[in-house]
């Protein structure tokens, strides 16, 4: 039950059961009340009539039995009628009142009906009665079916449904029917006769007859299809069993209902008729079961079997229908009914099993939801089928059924055959797909190999240029050892691409003996040991003394491991591998497992394994697991746990207490690896990348070069890295990088720095237009491509770092162009103010040329070239010009100096500052005649320095605010203008301007703190 309440499916299935009874209930019990026939008389006096009136002639007809009366005889007859039900069979005490009449015989009913509409064509629908009979209207023989006899000899069965057609002239009607039956064991009017208007009965009887008709042209053109499958295709079974099943189903439309087939064919015999109807009618119940079994296998023997009794009780009564008469086989037909509705039952009961516990085989769930529809359907049509013929139900609403059944059945086909379609589609795909792996297999050997032989060949180059003195003997052994490993990178690969071939033709060999797994680790954490370091990943060793040596392979056992720690490598970065060897009983339990690097620093972002590197070791690892096995050892992966274990047989070896303290150790290796000599580091160099090839051939030729290298693995750890502060001169960014790609990096990084700041240098994959296109939206500087060429990549990295230093001697050239324009300036105010004094106060003026001379020496000392200075001294040039103009303009000069005195020792640009204090004394306070005070403000907020210039003065309108940077207005003096291009160039923005005419002027900006 709880699985039917989580299963919406059955929970549907099961609520239109219930709505599908309760239908059925209410045409039988809670259709329109309607006139019943009393004592041989049905009065419609107060019947109301409509034109879609039709009228059951159900109750209490008069009946004389034993005897074929006709209505002239009836009228001169003494003999007093019973009473019979109809419907209702002959051999029911209940209907036939006690009278003791048989199943095989013969009477004639008689019915009068009152106060009938005049003058109107009305119609008489006769459906069912065993199994002759012969209708009379008011005197006159109207039709019959077969022919009513005394005898079995003498009568002929056939129980065709008919219409009669009549016109009324008065308000009575008579209505005689002559009944016979000498086959089946009870005879009798067996469903309702009903009157109405004849253009209804005609509707419903041409729409009846429709609906078979297309129901049944459906069905045979499903069944030939499938027989037409059968034959020329593969011949399954399962398409010659769809076949009986919708050409029986098209047997049972035709000859059910209005039994069309006795209509179409007049001189069809009744044995073979009746026949075809009941062998189709049990005969598909088996097929459907065949059908079930066969989509449907499994549960034990003995169950089977018990469960398949109705189908083979059904298959032996549907061979007694064919080989005995129907008097014979009907004797049974009744108790038949039910073993056929248990046969619908146990279909249903086995799939919907199957469903419920989810053994689905090789079906989908949608495919056995609509199977169990199907079976449903039919079960539901079936027992419909047996209403119709005992109580008042539509027979549409049997044939409707049967419409969704053929519905969901062509639903199910074509379920089935898409699904098969899809399958040669996939199928179709796969061999494309591994048409086109083959051709990447071949390239991605070739870049495999490429990238390490370019190494070899650059390191090999560059050792034919190296003089061969002793001092560069450290440097040339470095170079030597990463040739090396390259090569062993190299053999590796090849090895595996070969081994791979050997296990498909079953000749791979294998020496064991006894290995050193010291030596073995060490070997492998030395080769791997760059990768480990560019991906910020530690290599430790931890040995027992006594899981030191092991049964195997050497050679095939470093394969392995190199493989491994390869492979762990391409998944994470800043972790610490940790290499376990434990003895457990008879076997060496070596273990690869990652651990967080206690000193790792802070992460941003979620740590994201490189899809290519995975996709390229899984070769290796599949190969790694071959040889295992091989060795007499097991290989398992735990990708939650982040371990790799392999177990192989331990070695006994005598003298083990002899490296007891060699073997116990705890090494770090991959921080080590990372002192390697790196040259003169000219310059520092960030890849981008989670390649280990292209991190490989990378690290080794730009080492060489002297380049200092560093490494990230997302756009995250990029980020990170430039803020800290330490920009590198060049980024390399991979295209590819995974979760964000290479180009969305650059966007990023273009947001802060221009490609002259910071170029960046993509590695692509190939090198179309559209790929130059979007390196040169995203902002890059240039691009290499894969297989990665040295001279190539030493080219564009020289280039880039050339012109970064040529762009950048040029701005600090116009930097020291713009300062030199300011000192005439100064010097040209400075004069004016002692020669003012000449004149008036000579004492005074030789106290400014002492100012004035401090001032200059200051000036003179501070160089050109100089890009930035202490902030100490431009505040001592500051004081000195201050002391120069409070002693030329006296009281009416205030200065107020607001400094923090720790930011004394932080950079910044020389006469940055000065020339705004400048301004503030010349253009606000002096023209003012009262004077006024000149405020400076230093303060550090976060990482910036902010400085504020105020004056109370003149002031200025907000047109003179807006215009006095521009350029175009030369009369406003170069001052600020050099300021705000100095500014422009060092931070990106441009002082802020506050003033109002008549109260002062204010000037803020701001610039890093370094």
């Amino acid at each position: 039950m709880t699985v039917i309440r989580n299963d919406r499916f059955l929970l549907g299935v099961g609520l239109m059961t219930m709505l599908l009874a309760l239908v059925v209930v209410l045409q039988i019990g809670g259709g329109r009340e309607t006139p019943v026939a009393k004592q041989g008389t049905l009065e419609l006096a107060d019947f109301s009539w409509t034109s879609h009136t039709i009228i059951p002639l159900d109750g209490e007809w008069e009946f004389y039995p034993e005897q074929l009366l006709s209505p002239q005889q009836i009228h001169l007859t003494r003999i007093k009628p019973i009473i019979m039900q109809v419907p209702g069979n002959w051999d029911e005490d209940v209907i036939n009142q006690g009278y003791p009449m048989s199943g095989k015989g013969y009477g004639t009913y008689r019915l009068i009906v009152r106060n009938v509409p005049q003058g109107e064509q009305l119609a008489i629908a006769k459906r069912y009665v065993r199994f002759a009979d012969a209708m009379y209207l008011d005197g006159q023989l109207m039709s019959r079916s077969g022919l009513p006899g005394t005898s079995a000899g003498s009568y002929k069965p056939r129980n065709e449904p008919y219409t009669i057609y009549f016109h009324t002239e008065q308000a009575e009607l008579e209505i005689v029917l002559q009944v016979a039956n000498f086959d089946f064991r009870s005879g009798g009017i067996y469903n309702s006769i009903e009157l109405g208007y004849a253009s209804q009965i005609e509707k419903r009887t041409m729409i009846q007859s429709g609906l078979e008709l297309f129901i049944m042209g459906i069905v045979v053109i499903f069944g030939l299809l499938f027989f037409y499958l059968y034959l020329r295709l593969h011949r399954d079974r399962i398409q010659l069993l769809y076949a009986l099943f919708f050409l029986g189903f098209a047997v049972i439309v035709v000859t059910n209902g209005e039994r069309l087939l006795l209509q179409l064919a007049p001189g069809i015999p009744f044995e073979f008729a009746f026949k075809m109807k009941y062998a189709a009618v049990y005969g598909v119940s088996v097929v459907v079961s065949m059908i079930t079994w066969k989509l449907a296998p499994g549960l034990g023997q003995t169950i089977r079997r018990w469960l398949q009794l109705p189908s083979v009780l059904l298959a032996l009564y549907v061979v007694l229908i064919l080989i005995s008469p129907f008097r014979v086989y009907s004797s049974i037909q009744e108790g038949m009914y039910s073993v056929n509705l248990l046969s619908y039952a146990v279909a249903f009961a086995v799939i919907l099993h199957h469903y419920v516990m989810k053994k689905y085989e090789s079906k989908s769930r949608a495919q056995l939801q609509l199977l169990i529809t199907c079976i449903w359907l039919m079960l539901v049509n079936y027992v419909l089928g047996i209403l119709v013929t005992w109580y008042p139900v539509s027979q549409i609403l049997l044939n409707c059924t049967t419409l969704v059944i053929l519905s969901v059945f062509a639903v199910l086909l074509i379920y089935q055959y898409v699904r098969a379609y899809d399958a040669m589609q996939q199928l179709t795909q796969q061999l494309q797909l591994s048409d086109k792996v083959k051709d990447e297999f071949l390239l991605l050997t070739s870049h495999e190999l490429n990238s390490p032989l370019h190494s070899i060949i650059h390191l090999s180059r560059s050792l034919l240029g190296t003089s061969l003195r002793r001092t560069n003997e450290t440097e040339i052994r470095s170079k030597l050892q990463l040739i090396r490993n390259t090569s062993y990178r190299m053999s590796n690969l090849v090895n595996d691409l070969i081994d791979m071939s050997r296990f498909r033709d079953g000749n791979m060999k294998i020496a064991v003996g006894t290995v050193d797994l010291v030596s073995c680790l060490s070997l492998v954490t030395e080769v791997l040991g760059f990768l480990a370091t560019g991906k910020g990943i530690v290599m430790v060793r931890r040995l027992e003394p006594e899981a030191r040596y092991v049964m195997a392979d050497e050679s095939r056992l470093l394969q392995v491991l190199y493989n491994l720690v390869y492979h762990m490598i391409g998944q994470h970065s800043h972790r610490e591998l940790v290499f376990e060897c434990e003895r457990h009983h008879e076997r060496v339990r070596i273990m690869l497992r990652f651990e967080a690097r206690t000193e790792q620093i802070t992460r941003l972002g979620t740590e994201r394994p490189d899809l290519e590197s995975m996709h390229n070791s899984s070769a290796g690892l599949s190969v790694a697991a071959e040889l295992v096995s091989m060795m007499g050892g097991q290989l398992s992966v735990n990708d939650a746990a982040e371990s790799i274990q392999i177990e192989l047989p331990s070695a006994e070896v005598a003298g083990m207490e002899n490296v007891i303290e060699t073997a116990v150790s705890q090494e770090k290796l991959g921080e080590d690896l990372s002192g390697l000599p790196s040259g003169n580091a000219s310059a520092a160099i960030l890849i981008a990348t989670t390649d280990l090839v292209d991190m490989e051939h990378l690290n080794t030729l730009l080492s060489t070069e002297g380049f200092q290298v560093s490494f990230a693995d997302s756009d995250m750890e990029v980020q990170s890295l430039l803020a800290s502060g330490k920009l590198p001169d060049l980024v390399i960014v991979d295209a590819m990088l995974p979760a964000v790609t290479g180009y969305e990096v650059c966007k990023q990084i273009r947001l802060e720095f221009s490609q002259v700041d910071l170029p960046v240098l993509f590695i692509n994959m190939r090198s179309t237009p559209a790929d130059i296109e979007a390196c040169i939206k995203a902002g890059g500087n240039d691009f290499i491509t894969r297989p990665l060429d040295a001279g190539e990549i030493l080219v564009r990295v020289h280039t880039l770092l050339g012109m970064k230093r040529l762009v950048k001697e040029a701005a600090n050239n116009e930097m020291a162009f713009l300062r030199s324009q300011i000192k005439p300036h100064f010097l040209y105010n400075a004069l004016g103010t002692i020669m003012s004094l000449c004149f008036t106060d000579g004492p005074r003026a030789g106290e400014l040329l002492g100012s004035f001379s401090r001032y200059l020496r200051i000036l003179f000392h501070l160089d050109n070239s100089e890009e930035l200075i202490p902030l100490s001294k431009e505040m001592e040039l500051i004081q000195a010009y201050v002391e120069i103009e409070q002693e030329r303009f006296g009281s009416r000069l205030q200065v107020e100096l607001d400094v923090d005195r720790s930011l004394y020792s932080c950079k910044v640009m020389p006469l940055l500052i000065e020339p705004l204090v400048e301004n503030a004394i010349r253009h606000g306070v002096s023209k003012k005649i009262d004077g006024g005070t000149v405020r400076l403000y230093i303060q550090k907020y976060e990482n910036r320095v902010q400085v504020v210039v105020e004056d109370d003065g003149v002031g200025m309108s907000p047109e003179q605010a807006a215009s006095i940077l521009d350029r175009s207005h030369t009369e406003q003096g170069i001052g600020l203008q050099n300021v705000q291009r100095r500014l422009k160039h060092l931070n990106g923005q441009a002082p802020v301007i506050q003033s109002e005419q008549g109260h002062g002027t204010k000037i803020t900006f701001e610039f890093p703190y370094q």
